[in-house]
């Protein structure tokens, strides 16, 4: 990357053409621009490597709640009526659903195309998070943002799945870029595309009000700081921006407006797992209530530094979720924005640190996935040191080479080491812990990719004591199964080993403790075809099929 100039190019000679680094040197020279496209592109593309390559392999298995944009997509595909706010997941915006289905139209019920979109939506947050600190910082800082967050371990994981909480930090980041654009620029134009972006969040995740709020304080100290004396243009800029997010808001605003509607059931079933709302918070004292508190602050601050547990949500909580290479760059980075506390970038950055986190400090679970949006500033905060030794290195190169070639060294060899530790960490040490693969299903997956493939008249029976047959894992990948459970755990005839209907063709498949059902099956029904599946070595299920005309055939 070249920050600015250091030395002097050599002329060059009569009828000589200039050396090659020369010319190229004065091609970014006059055209300023185009470093910073080239740049952006570097890390973009690095950006969609990482999250991309193996997206339908890495997490194997579908989550439950990826599996539900899946079967809202197929709602809208049947013509079904599906509100701004679906009863999916406990009740979500939804938003995700109307984005991810031309993927799943175009590609199928696979995990790739439910994965897909909000993928891509995760990759659009590193050139915004590049513009949005080139406008507001500079060229080296907005390159090591964009770096730190395109290898971040926490935006990494939630990249590669159907999981809405993504979509909102890349909208947050466009409000944030918009307002920026505006204030360099005071055209009211992009005060516009930032109440436009604003208001197209609430359609994304529940808990995207908090970004709003850190928003608005971040508003607020602008305000203060830099427009105090030119209210009058600022009042405009903020009259649009608001007024804008306000019309575009307004259907989820008519909706949650309404006490007996959906959002209202998520919001009370999610004050269960709410610190403030356990009877141990109600019945402590002042005393009491602050040391709850403080737990839970501690609990949290330790997922993320030094102490995870793993996470049931998502399988996250296998490694901590910054590494410790992250936290010293975090720290000095917290130092160096001290002295730059004015910057706007800083006060964003900081605003949105201390305040989107604060609905995950205060609930048990979800820590990981609801705070994800701010990913990007602690990517920013991270990437100063990285920017304050490449700025050192340039400004030292003429006066003290040794000290420059260090400077640089020390910058790529941090953000090495971080690109390292996260994909050693999750292509190879999360995707392969036995943790991940119970949370993402990966049994019933490869049983529904199964059914899927069975002939149009098969019947399943299921016995299996984690997932019944109406999961949504399944509605998704095999839409058209047809079958029912026979588990202890969810069936109406529990183990039983009959077939309802012996002139279609029926298969069992045994999934964990029912495995070992096997034999009585096979002794009842003898002829029929044993299927065993695994996955890197360990079974999946176990299907036995009879009746099959071409058993072969799968």
């Amino acid at each position: 990357m070249i920050e600015r100039a250091s030395g002097h190019a050599r002329p060059a000679l009569a009828g000589q053409q200039a050396p090659a680094h020369d010319r190229l040197l004065a091609f970014f020279r006059e055209r300023d621009w185009a470093l910073d496209a080239v740049l952006i592109v570097a890390v973009t593309l690095a950006a969609a490597i990482t999250r991309l390559v193996l997206l339908g392999e890495i997490p194997y298995g579908l989550h439950p709640d990826e599996a539900q944009v899946g079967t809202d997509v197929h709602k809208i595909l049947r013509g079904d009526f599906i509100h701004i706010y679906t009863t999916a997941v406990l009740g979500q915006p939804s938003g995700h659903a109307w984005i991810s289905l031309p993927a799943i139209w175009l590609l199928g019920d696979t995990l790739f195309a439910v994965r897909l979109t909000l993928a891509l939506v995760a990759i659009a947050a590193i050139p915004l998070l590049y513009a949005l600190v080139r406008v507001t910082y500079g060229r080296a800082e907005a390159f090591f943002a964009a770096a730190m967050l395109t290898v971040s371990y926490w935006h990494l994981m939630y990249s590669r799945v159907a999981h809405w909480s993504i979509s909102y930090g890349t909208v947050l980041l466009a409000v944030l870029l918009c307002l920026a654009l505006g204030m360099k620029t005071r055209n009211l134009w992009w005060f516009a595309g930032a109440g436009l972006a604003m208001g197209l969040g609430v359609y994304t995740y529940n808990i995207y009000p908090i970004a709003v709020v850190a928003v608005a304080v971040f508003l607020a100290i602008i305000t203060w700081l830099h427009y105090r004396g030119d209210l009058a243009w600022w009042g405009r800029a903020m009259l649009i921006t608001w007024g804008i997010a306000l019309i575009v808001a307004t259907p989820m605003i008519v909706y949650i407006s309404n006490p007996d509607s959906f959002y209202w059931f998520h919001i009370n079933n999610y004050q269960e797992v709410g610190v403030l709302d356990s009877p141990e918070f109600k019945e402590a004292g002042f005393g009491g209530k602050v040391k709850l508190i403080a737990e839970q602050a501690k609990t949290f601050v330790a997922h993320y530094g030094w102490d995870a547990d793993p996470d049931i949500v998502d399988g996250f909580g296998i490694r901590p979720v910054f590494d410790p290479p992250t936290l010293v760059l975090l720290a000095g980075g917290l130092i160096l924005a001290f002295f730059d506390r004015r910057n706007a970038m800083v006060i964003a950055a900081l605003c949105c640190l201390l305040i989107i986190p604060l609905p995950a400090v205060l609930q048990r679970g979800s820590i990981m996935r609801q705070p994800v949006a701010a990913a990007p500033f602690v990517a920013f905060l991270a990437a100063l040191p990285l920017a304050w030794l490449w700025r050192g290195a340039l400004r030292a190169w003429d006066v003290n080479r040794t000290a420059a070639v260090a400077s640089l060294v020390g910058a790529v060899a941090a953000l090495a080491l971080v690109t390292t530790i996260t994909v050693r960490d999750y292509f190879w040490v999360w995707r392969e812990d036995d943790w991940t693969r119970l949370i993402y299903s990966s049994e019933i997956t490869t049983a529904s990719t199964y059914m899927n493939r069975l002939p149009d008249d098969a019947y399943v029976l299921l016995y299996s004591d984690r997932w019944p047959f109406f999961i949504e894992i399944r509605q998704f990948l095999a839409p058209d199964a047809r079958g029912e459970d026979r588990s202890f755990e969810f069936g109406g005839d529990a183990g039983d080993v009959s077939i309802p209907d012996p002139s279609r063709p029926t298969v069992f498949i045994l999934i964990g403790n029912y495995v070992g059902q096997l034999e009585q099956i096979e002794d009842r029904y003898p002829g029929g075809t044993r299927r065993v599946f695994e996955r890197d070595g360990k079974l999946e299920f176990v299907a036995y099929e009879v009746g099959f005309d071409d058993a072969d055939g799968r």
